[in-house]
């Protein structure tokens, strides 16, 4: 597994700690990785069964948003990745 890789699955596994989705941009910012790169993970994780994913309903929040959550085959694939540390921080989730 590539470390790109990683790094997306840890960003997926920290919104899954916290019961969240995520989205594309988001996940882009948190690990500093271009779209073009980010875009075709989560398509190559979707298309293997590890992530689901759906589009926002919210309209409050402006335009639908392309939303991505760990299946639990994702889970159990990742489980012995360790969140590393301040990674809920650079996601704006820790209360």
């Amino acid at each position: 597994m590539t470390r790109t890789t990683k790094d997306v699955l840890e960003i997926l596994q920290g919104a899954a700690l916290q019961g969240q989705a995520t989205y594309g941009l988001e996940i882009c910012k948190a690990t500093g990785l271009g779209s073009g790169t980010v875009y075709p993970i989560l398509s190559r994780l979707e298309r293997i069964g590890w992530v689901r994913a759906y589009w926002s309903e919210d309209e409050a929040r402006g335009p639908r948003r392309r939303m991505y959550e760990l299946t639990g085959e994702g889970r159990s694939q990742i489980a012995g990745f360790a969140t590393p540390p301040g990674l809920l921080n650079r996601l704006g989730w820790v209360r």
